[in-house]
């Protein structure tokens, strides 16, 4: 039998980000068992050539609505129509709050979804939706893909912002930190401790799940940069991350190795450059650097 596609309101990703603010309050899971080990891939991490702007889970499991709301969209596996949510979340159900925000149940099973939801206009917290499968285009031992927008900012919200608090166990690093200038020329922090003056991005290893809330950058006691991953906005129609500028996919990832921690510019003298990597705990990983700038 064909899949539904059911349409309760006329929406799209256009119709969504136009609508309504941000409060501060706690969504439950999506998945009655949660562990950040469970996870396949983070909010802001690289995501092939664009960032994430959702938070994959690594293991199938049922998925549940986080809070009262009312159904948006329900569309099914290889339909026709919405071609944002076809191509990119399988079947997925969009749920639109009374707190302003919309979120996304993405890679859903078909086979097995919840066919009620298709008669009922709004859902409870705790609502089955469907067990969470396979029907999306994603790599292999990735299930559910959560999203939350702000309609109002017109950005993704990292999950992890308003769901409980859960330890953070994959730790964050602060190795192979380095300075590349406009040219391109790089210059390894670990080992070159002479550096000429001038305008640098400052970079770190990208580890291949764990993703930071924010890092910090510091020069000579000054804050330089502060790059938060609480949101992912639109640049362009690239994604990006905000710090003094928005830096989209390229900026942020310029290869599979590094993550830019910011920009920075380093004055002639004996400079000192502080960078502080901040995970969702709170909990922080920091270094220094004592460089002599001609």
């Amino acid at each position: 039998m064909k899949a539904k596609k059911t349409l309760f309101i006329v929406i799209s990703i256009a119709v969504l980000l136009s609508l309504v603010i941000i409060p501060v309050f706690a969504y439950d899971w999506p998945q009655a068992s949660v562990d950040s080990e469970k996870f396949h891939t983070f909010f802001g991490q690289k995501r092939v050539n664009t960032i994430c702007h959702s938070l994959i889970f690594g293991e199938s499991e049922v998925a549940r609505a986080t809070d009262d709301g009312e159904i948006g969209i329900i569309i099914t596996e290889h339909e026709d129509g919405f071609n944002w949510f076809e191509s990119s979340l399988g079947t997925c159900v969009v749920v639109n709050h009374e707190d302003s925000l919309v979120t996304v149940y993405g890679n859903l099973d078909t086979d097995e979804f919840n066919n009620t939801l298709y008669e009922a206009p709004r859902v409870a917290t705790g609502t089955t939706l469907a067990p969470t499968g396979n029907s999306a285009w994603q790599e292999s031992d990735s299930y559910l893909e959560f999203q939350i927008i702000d309609t109002k900012n017109k950005n993704y919200i990292n999950p992890l912002i308003l769901m409980p608090r859960i330890p953070q166990k994959d730790s964050l690093n602060v190795t192979g930190i380095s300075l590349i200038n406009k040219f391109g020329k790089v210059y390894d922090l670990e080992t070159q401790k002479n550096i000429p003056s001038g305008v640098y991005k400052i970079y770190k290893n990208r580890q291949s799940k764990a993703v930071p809330y924010k890092t910090t950058v510091f020069v000579n006691g000054s804050e330089s940069e502060i790059i938060n991953y609480d949101t992912i906005k639109e640049l362009d129609s690239e994604l990006a991350v905000q710090g003094r500028n928005l830096y989209s996919h390229n900026e942020l990832y310029p290869n599979n190795d590094l993550i830019l921690m910011g920009e920075l510019y380093l004055p002639n003298g004996k400079d000192t450059i502080s960078i502080i990597v901040t995970d969702f705990s709170g909990k922080e990983q920091s270094r220094v650097f004592n460089l002599t700038v001609y």
